[in-house]
């Protein structure tokens, strides 16, 4: 949760003022006097303290700790920009017997001041009753003697207090029970506080569980500060704007800096992994250099926006690698279509909103973290060993013994480095530098990356803060080696008693000295990885630019320009020695005399958008509105080139020397596409004395994606909420909203320019006299003019509650959604069509959930502190209905794939059924001449297509998240328990290899089913469909909390380990049980085939992470 240092305090009369009290209530009613005598002034208004303080956070960049009894207190204010804030508050506060202390860069300790001319003064019970004091001295010489008395028989006590991550907290109150001696924290936590000899201390903070300590003899106490889970006060960003927490009436869950995964984290998907009910994320294996598939709430269509809409620092479709994990201060994920549907298009699966650290003024701070990591395999394709592979009766025995996997694979050490500088002036000037650098290694020999990030976040206010300019600027640098995935699909079925290396010219194929045999998908592991490149480099640059003008109090215009360009440069190269042919480009360097290909790719996205925001009052409502304007354009280019046939590999980076080209057998291709989207959109908010809310949006979008009759579309939203607790008398429960929504938004296709018919290079060239080839062209698509918007229209109902002494918070969510004029590639007949296929709205998606999030505090003490979080969800996603041309039919299908599977389809999506439908036959058993018994359901007496029935599905039925975090002195645990239940995944390896009749050219996978009584051929059925469902410790965390001198350079110090992947319990046989939500790589995902593992799948790993955190 995000940590605000607002309603905390004590009455204590200890505390020095900055300036003697009496002078700073002359200058106080003096400048009172002065303000209020201007006729130029605005009305003073009558405010809440707490109003008056959250005004005077906005305008001037600093927070105040004061005590919570005093926030309801009224005065007549008015803020006056011009003249500062002290001169403010000196103002404001002199007419209260409240005065301010300055305790950090920009912290304000607001505190009682108790007149030490008072008449009487309340005599403190001391524990030793001789102690005297002359109830005839006059009141102040009483108060002297008290304290003289006091000081006599207290204890010093000092300590340092910090938060969840370590960081000193300042203005802490801390009091000593039952007394009025208190003191705050310094600005870095310290403090230092002289108490009776049997004392409690009480710590309070808004944002913080209150804690009493007993002193109990000791003179040194610190304290880590728990999180106080009320926090109603909390502000989550939504779309174009913020609101309070207590205020929201959609599904939104925000998560905070301290509640992020921990480790050597590269991709912000892992900060959320877990972490969020309804939110999937899901990466199989340990590739470092893929991406990670994030679903909310299942599927919600079938085009371009399967994942989440990305919105950083407010530009909306950046892409989340622009942002390193180390920068982000808040993540908030928009789950229900109320919240999404002001982002209209791009809407339909969720949000995420990511905001990044920013500096404060007068302040100015360095930080450092780093961290070393190590990587091994974890699991492995179970396959036979050279000893268990001669077993069997038709084995090709070489004579060697070799584990392929071994040979692959490494312990993969990384390292990440981040330096952050943040701070800021009292001229309005405040700023936030990074720099992070990040080697990794990969478990795959040759694999791995570097990168470097870089951001800065600018911050100017003038003309008395009334516009503000931000300026927001990130750099990404990456050079990645992306190797072959394959290498570890021929690590399971390679030959073990083959060698890796020879120079027998009858295995020595292509003469480069690796063992190779001509099988069908059949390539040396260790050559492919040792022999090919493949490397890629990648340059991102952001640029965010705002300028907010208030126009009078509460209205805001801001205008704000940002674009985002991706440059992608991919080459590989197969050597002339290079037996592998089955990779991405579909050739083998020995084929083709070496092979190069090189690709560069260029992506710019620009958004420029207007708003106009009102925040104010009428009566007892308070009104919050936006409306503004966005328009965004989307420019994408390729340029390809692939050839061979060179004369030696030395030169195989110059195409000029590659005789493919003089032949017509080089490849050149390239492309240029562009979009528009154009949106007008507004919304509503009404708080109705903090008892009721409610929220409406409009957005209308256009865009050019689509065809020429349906470029245009509406997306309304509307929700609302009550706080029951208002009305209700309920025992043990702090506060309670019910709260009911409903949005509609929609989906892009999955590329432009779908609506009309186009060219596309045909299948071959041909010859056009005297050595020139050429390519032809022909169309690849029918135009459909009446193609749509997907629109989903959703139903969410909700109960955020706080129970138990504010012990516990929770989020119950019911969901109902379906989805429309699905998008989808459709198969046509020709004639009367010209080509067979047509991007037409085929159908309809309906789902519907439940989610459930809870964090209870076990245990909340000074020493010792136990907070458990949990959240649980479910999905369930239908084919609802299918265009009628298609009734009866399916869509979506998938095929096992080579060697000789093409034609066995694996998966369907059916209407009226559940998306991720596995297909084939039912497995019965094995007759006694090794023969496969499959359910002839027909009773033919043959097995056939009509003997195929559904035999699982790849999507869960329900997931979890169980994080603990636990704290005593300055130790720190937490770890993460995540699990997935209900899903099956088609094991591809043992469809393919699990038979002993394959062991002449393939070694066998060896897993609990193997049967090796088997003399039939493969034969795809649900003997291959297995359950993955699975509770893994997927993250865990052991910190220290160095103890440092009050007045060292080093303010903060923190080490740790980190443990990933420790342990899994499943009963899946395959290399990672995990979740596929598609199928094939993330440019051609098949989202209506889930759950089919594929064997280019890395194996899992496990990772350690020595880690350290420094301030300065």
């Amino acid at each position: 949760m995000k940590i605000f240092y607002l309603t905390v305090g004590f009455a204590m009369t200890s505390l020095l003022p900055p300036v003697p009290a009496e002078a700073q209530v002359q200058a106080s009613t003096s400048l009172a006097y002065r303000i209020a005598s201007s006729d130029e002034q605005p009305k003073q208004k009558e405010v809440s303290l707490k109003s008056l303080f959250q005004e005077l956070e906005q305008q001037f960049g600093v927070k105040f700790i004061y005590p919570s009894e005093i926030q309801g207190q009224a005065i007549r204010y008015y803020v006056h920009r011009s003249v500062g804030l002290e001169k403010n508050l000196q103002a404001a506060l002199q007419s209260t017997s409240l005065r301010y202390k300055k305790v950090g860069d920009d912290y304000y300790a607001i505190y009682r001041e108790v007149e030490e001319t008072t008449a009487e003064v309340v005599q403190p019970v001391w524990k030793d009753a001789r102690t005297p004091v002359a109830a005839s001295m006059s009141a102040h010489n009483t108060l002297m003697a008290i304290r003289a008395a006091r000081a006599q028989r207290a204890v010093a006590i000092s300590g340092r207090v910090i938060d969840a991550t370590g960081e000193g907290i300042p203005g802490i109150n801390i009091l000593e029970k039952g007394t009025t001696n208190g003191t705050i924290t310094d600005v870095n936590g310290n403090y230092t506080l002289n108490v009776g000899d049997n004392a409690t201390l009480v710590f309070s903070a808004v944002g913080f569980a209150t804690q009493e300590v007993v002193v109990g003899g000791r003179t040194t106490i610190d304290v880590t500060m728990a999180d106080d889970i009320k926090a109603l006060d909390e502000v989550v960003v939504v779309g174009y704007g913020t609101q309070r927490k207590g205020e929201i009436t959609s599904s939104v869950a925000s998560i905070g800096v301290e509640e992020f995964n921990k480790g050597n984290i590269s991709n912000v998907s892992q900060l959320l992994q877990g972490k969020v009910s309804g939110l999937s994320i899901s990466r199989p294996g340990g590739d470092p250099n893929a991406g990670f598939a994030i679903r909310l709430r299942g599927l919600s269509t079938l085009g371009a926006n399967t994942q989440p809409l990305v919105v950083v620092d407010g530009q909306i479709g950046a892409d989340l690698n622009t942002v390193d994990p180390n920068d982000i201060a808040s993540i908030d994920v928009l789950k229900d279509g109320s919240a999404a549907a002001i982002y209209g298009t791009r809407g339909s699966a969720g949000v995420i909103i990511v905001t990044t650290k920013s500096g404060s003024a007068d302040s100015f701070g360095v930080s450092y973290s780093g961290l070393v990591q190590t990587e091994t395999p974890a699991r492995f394709t179970q396959h036979m060993t050279a000893d268990e592979y001669r077993q069997l009766s038709n084995a090709v025995d070489y004579g060697a013994t070799t584990d392929w996997y071994k040979e692959i694979t490494r312990t993969a050490f990384s390292h990440t480095h981040n330096l952050s500088l943040s701070g800021g002036n009292s001229s309005g000037t405040t700023y936030s530098a990074s720099v992070n650098f990040r080697n990794a290694q990969g478990v795959a020999i040759n694999t791995g990356f570097n990168q470097i990030n870089t951001r800065l976040n600018l911050s100017q206010s003038v003309l008395d803060d009334r516009l503000v300019f931000n300026l927001n600027m990130s750099n990404t640098s990456r050079e990645s080696q992306l190797g072959y995935s394959e290498a570890f699909k021929y690590a399971a079925i390679y030959n073990p008693t083959a060698p890796v290396h020879t120079t027998d010219p009858l295995y020595d194929l292509t003469g480069g000295g690796y063992y190779e045999a001509n099988n069908v998908d059949y390539a040396n592991p260790v050559a492919v990885l040792e022999q090919n490149m493949r490397d890629q480099e990648l340059k991102r640059f952001n640029f965010n630019g705002s300028a907010t003008f208030q126009i009078v109090d509460g209205l805001k215009f801001l205008v704000r320009y940002a674009q985002q360009t991706t440059s992608t440069f991919d080459e590989a190269y197969l050597p002339r020695t290079s037996f592998h042919s089955r990779n991405f480009l579909g050739v083998s360097g020995f084929s083709r005399g070496g092979y190069s290909w090189k690709a560069d790719i260029e992506n710019r996205n620009r958004l420029y958008e207007n708003t106009l925001s009102y925040d104010g009052r009428i009566s007892t409502i308070r009104v919050s509105a936006v409306a503004g304007y966005s328009y965004q354009d989307f420019l994408d280019k390729q340029f390809e080139v692939g050839g061979g046939n060179f004369v030696t590999d030395a030169s195989g980076q110059d195409f000029s020397t590659a005789l493919d080209f003089a032949s017509g057998r080089g490849n050149i291709n390239s492309y240029k596409t562009g979009s528009r989207l154009i949106g007008f959109f507004g919304r509503l908010n009404l708080n109705f004395n903090e008892a009721a809310f409610l929220s409406a949006s409009l957005r209308r979008e256009g865009a050019t994606q689509f065809g020429e009759n349906n470029k245009w579309g509406m997306f309304p939203a509307i929700s609302a909420g009550v706080n029951l607790d208002r009305f209700l008398d309920l025992p043990s429960v702090s506060s309670i909203k019910l709260r009911a929504s409903y949005g509609v938004t929609g989906a892009l296709p999955p590329e432009p320019y779908l609506s009309l018919q186009t060219l596309a290079p045909g299948g071959a060239n041909f010859y056009a006299g005297n050595n020139v080839y050429l390519q032809s062209y022909e169309p690849d698509k029918n135009a459909n003019p009446d193609l749509k918007w997907e629109r989903k229209k959703e139903f969410d109902v909700g109960l955020d509650f706080v129970i138990f002494n504010d012990r516990m918070t929770g989020t119950l969510d019911y969901y109902n959604r379906v989805t429309s004029d699905l998008i989808f590639n459709v198969t046509v007949p020709v004639p009367p069509n010209l080509v067979p296929t047509t991007w037409m709205n085929i159908g309809e998606l309906s789902s519907n959930g439940f989610e459930l999030a809870l964090a209870y505090d076990v245990v909340r003490s000074s020493m010792f502190t136990w907070n458990s979080s949990f959240n649980f969800s479910t999905f369930n996603v239908k084919l609802a209905r299918l265009d009628p041309t298609l009734a009866g039919s399916y869509v979506g299908a998938t095929n096992l794939g080579t060697p000789g599977q093409e034609q066995t389809q694996i998966t369907r999506a059916v209407e009226g059924q559940a998306i991720g439908l596995f297909w084939g036959y039912q497995y019965l058993g094995v007759d006694e001449g090794g023969k496969y018994q499959l359910a002839d359901l027909n009773n033919d007496g043959k097995y056939d297509n009509n003997d195929q029935m559904v035999i699982g599905n790849g999507l869960p039925d329900f997931q979890l998240g169980w994080t603990n975090t636990f704290r005593y002195k300055n130790f720190d645990l937490n770890f993460l328990l995540r699990g997935a239940f209900g899903h099956q995944l088609i094991n591809t390896y043992r469809a393919f290899y699990e038979n002993p009749n394959l062991a002449s050219s393939y070694n066998v996978v060896n897993t609990q089913y193997f049967n090796p009584d088997i003399t039939d051929q493969q034969i795809f059925s649900s003997l291959f469909v297995e359950n993955a469902s699975f509770l893994e410790m997927d993250n865990a965390t052991l910190g220290y909390q160095f103890n440092l001198e009050k007045k060292g350079w080093v303010k903060s110090l923190r080490a740790y380990l980190t443990g990933q992947n420790l342990f899994m319990i499943t009963n899946y046989t395959g290399v990672d049980p995990e979740v596929r939500y598609a199928d094939g790589n993330a440019d051609d995902a098949n989202s209506l085939a889930p759950g089919v593992d594929r064997r280019e799948i890395w194996v899992l790993t496990r990772s350690f992470t020595l880690g350290v955190n420094a301030t300065f």
